[in-house]
């Protein structure tokens, strides 16, 4: 943490992280009604009778980068309702962090 003041948000890197898409969820849950499902059929699956972003080892299927290259949403202007109101610095994000060794 910084020590000039600036909140946790101003200090995170979204495409320097990552770690919401690789390890805040076990799941995303998607309401049948967010227009994600209609715009990107083929990233949710139906499991146990809800609608969820795959995310094969933990990672979900629309991230994209990882290693030298930036982390970032392949559709991040129409990611699902539960991801936009996920907050940079938020507890979650410092959880997400922490697991991913940051």
């Amino acid at each position: 943490m910084s020590t000039n003041g600036d909140s946790p948000s101003t200090e995170m890197d979204c495409l320097a992280c990552g770690a919401c898409c690789r390890e805040a969820y076990h799941v995303v849950e998607i309401e049948a009604s967010d227009p994600f499902l209609r715009k990107n059929p083929g990233l949710a699956v139906l499991q146990d009778g809800r609608h969820v972003l795959e995310r094969p080892q933990g990672r979900c299927v629309a991230l994209c980068g990882g290693g030298d290259a930036p982390y970032r949403c392949s559709v991040y202007a129409e990611r699902p309702l539960s991801c936009q109101e996920f907050e940079i610095g938020s507890d979650n994000c410092l959880e997400a962090r922490k697991r991913v060794g940051l």
